[in-house]
């Protein structure tokens, strides 16, 4: 029973240790199906690199740039 206690907690830390790693983001604008600008995010989690990355989408001289992390 010990054992099987001791591999459940040793899964779930590994669980949460894997769900919260931090990773290299770069993010992409695109306009038209064209990437007309790039960002290297540098390590972070996916949750701040996508803020980030979507705080890039703006409008340049009537176009709109959509950015999405790649």
């Amino acid at each position: 029973m010990k054992k099987a206690t001791y591999t459940v907690i040793v899964i779930l830390l590994c669980t949460l240790a894997l769900a919260s790693c931090e990773k290299q983001y770069h993010c992409g604008c695109s306009f038209n199906s064209k990437i007309v600008y790039t960002k290297d995010l540098g390590t972070q989690t996916k949750k701040n690199a996508e803020t980030i990355c979507t705080g890039y989408d703006t409008t340049v001289a009537g176009e709109t740039w959509n950015c999405t992390l790649y």
